[in-house]
């Protein structure tokens, strides 16, 4: 063997080296990707089957929307009622369910606005003073108003003091709220 078959013979097997490394290379390279692409979609599946739970459930979120819409008038004050109004109209109409139990309101006081999840809570202190059995009643009273009335906090305190049907007078200290839809 010659010298230039030689180098032949070294340039061939250089380049054939050279090609296989690339491929080699290339190769790395598609797996990589294959195995990137797999861990892509193991992390895409999850959220493409929620996608095509909520596409095949529609029907029934319209549905359950309209019923939650339809039962929000039971359940607090829609948006287009001004806070303020909303606060004074629960003071009036807790001030009256006291009174007509017979319990006597010494104060009443509308508290701000809070926010809570998309609504605005709209509370009312009231203090009283009456026969145990009134503010069992007055209770039960604003327990069957709609919108629905939150009791928020009860404070009975007795005054050592009996009343004519012989239930013993309390002082009554009642925060009682309702939901506003925030605009």
């Amino acid at each position: 063997m010659n010298l230039l078959q030689r180098r032949a013979l070294i340039s061939v097997a250089v380049t054939v080296g050279a090609v296989l490394a690339l491929a080699v290379l290339a190769g790395q390279y598609v797996v990589r990707t294959h195995l990137w692409g797999l861990e892509r979609l193991e992390e895409i599946e999850p959220r493409y089957a929620r996608l095509l739970g909520l596409r095949d459930a529609g029907a029934q979120l319209e549905e359950s929307l309209k019923q939650a819409r339809a039962a929000l008038p039971r359940l607090g004050h829609t948006a287009d009622r001004d806070a303020a109004q909303v606060g004074n109209d629960l003071q009036q109409l807790a001030r009256r369910a006291l009174q007509t139990a017979g319990l006597s309101v010494t104060s009443s006081q509308v508290l701000p606005p809070r926010g809570e999840a998309g609504f605005e809570r709209i509370g009312v202190t009231l203090q009283a003073e009456g026969a145990l059995s009134g503010v069992q009643v007055a209770l039960a009273a604003l327990q069957a108003e709609t919108p629905r009335i939150a009791f928020d906090s009860l404070l009975l305190q007795s005054t050592g003091r009996f009343a004519e049907d012989g239930s013993p007078v309390v002082s009554c200290r009642l925060t009682v709220a309702v939901l506003r839809l925030q605009s």
